[in-house]
């Protein structure tokens, strides 16, 4: 399935809180279906534009790392509460063409993904966090509740330490610790978040041993650079082009991979992302014979933190952000997305790989209608009175309070 294994490449970036110990029963293994799958490959394009747009962003030397999976799902969740030509911006950027099939998709890729290999630790979770007292309409969070399996809760915006901790302690544990927070600012006008989790933790089919691991040469565009690289030789699928060559290394019953794909001389890393999109990405889902490698690989732990509304823009989403009209299936009020935020947590060493991703979408009103304004600075009349009698005590009018 050539769009699953693009989900799969998201994971070895990439939240959940369900873990799956030794000792536990397993799932039954969930088949991804082929109409999920043509969905599903639909996203592929928005997945490596929205890398790509990230990776121009960043500084020369910058790590670059996203989670496709949990931004997909986070605004697979926000696109139901989308309408009118809001609707169709977004789901001609994300690349939907059924937005009602896909989240059946969605919830069907969520599930294989979490009963794919009984060796690694693989969940994706969901949830919806709302100003109490504000109306969010009823098809929309049971939209959410069935096909993302969403938590929905109301918490007291206005105690914002409180609120703030509340979400993100879920996040905290979704991420196995992994990533502490997402929200750390609730504005007066923020009356939702919808936040994705994506967690993975897998060991080598094969592993390093760390006793071979060395200090070696790395080179970076600036210098060279010693960094801890992790040693095996063995069985190991191999692609090899004009201008790259590649290696896959399975986790587990090998259903999770990571494929590793290096520039050769006069070709860049930043030359092949921009080919992932094009044909890359699909010569990788190739499955040639194993070939014996004596593989070098760094040890390695890397964070990133971003926000996605600057790349989303880029790509063509722009009523989301600046169109108060669009989320009619949301709520009665007029609002817009304020913030989309995404972290990502990477370590690579010689037992696997463990990764977390969040992705929260920021929903804020353009007017308040609960926090109604009454500012006091132009002249006024005032009364000073006596309720059971209505004995007035003082009465006038302040045309310059400085006097």
């Amino acid at each position: 399935m050539r769009s699953l294994g693009w989900f799969v490449l998201g994971l070895c970036f990439a939240a959940s809180s369900c873990e799956k110990g030794d000792t536990l029963p397993q799932p039954e293994p969930e088949l991804l279906s082929l109409k999920s799958a043509e969905l599903v490959q639909q996203t592929e394009n928005f997945g490596w534009s929205l890398l790509l747009a990230l990776n121009e962003a960043a500084a020369p030397e910058e790590n670059v790392v996203l989670s496709p999976l949990s931004v997909a799902q986070a605004m697979g969740m926000a696109l139901n509460g989308a309408s009118g030509d809001n609707l169709l911006q977004m789901c001609r950027v994300l690349g939907y063409d059924d937005p009602r099939a896909l989240n059946e998709a969605f919830r069907n890729v969520r599930r294989a993904l979490e009963s794919a290999d009984p060796k690694v630790t693989m969940g994706v979770v969901n949830s919806a966090w709302y100003r109490k007292g504000f109306e969010l309409n009823s098809d929309f969070l049971a939209c959410i509740a069935d096909y993302y399996a969403a938590r929905a809760e109301g918490l007291d915006f206005g105690n914002e330490e409180a609120a703030k901790a509340v979400i993100n302690k879920w996040v905290k544990d979704a991420t196995r610790d992994r990533i502490p927070s997402i929200v750390d600012k609730i504005r007066p006008e923020h009356v939702l978040f919808l936040v994705n989790a994506v967690y993975f933790k897998g060991e080598w089919s094969a592993r390093f041993d760390a006793k071979k691991t060395v200090e070696a040469p790395f080179y970076t565009a600036s210098g060279r650079v010693n960094v801890p690289m992790m040693q095996q030789e063995g069985p190991f699928q191999y692609y090899s082009g004009a201008d790259f060559e590649a290696v896959r290394l399975a986790y587990g019953d090998s259903a999770f991979s990571m494929h590793v794909v290096l520039p050769r001389e006069g070709s860049s890393a930043d030359d092949l992302l921009a080919q992932m999109k094009e044909e890359l990405w699909a010569r990788l889902q190739e499955d040639p014979a194993p070939s014996q490698l004596q593989l070098a690989l760094p040890r390695f732990k890397t964070e990133a933190s971003y926000d996605l509304i600057p790349a989303l823009e880029k790509l063509g989403m722009q009523l989301a952000f600046h169109d108060d009209t669009g989320f009619g299936h949301l709520a009665n009020d007029r609002m817009l997305i304020s913030d989309v935020k995404h972290k990502t947590f990477l370590e690579v060493d010689e037992r696997g790989s463990e990764a977390a991703a969040v992705t929260s979408v920021g929903f804020s009103v353009t007017s308040i209608p609960q926090l109604r304004s009454f500012r006091v600075d132009r002249p006024f009349v005032f009364v000073i009175s006596e309720k059971a009698s209505g004995a007035v005590l003082f009465a006038g009018k302040i045309v310059n309070p400085s006097k």
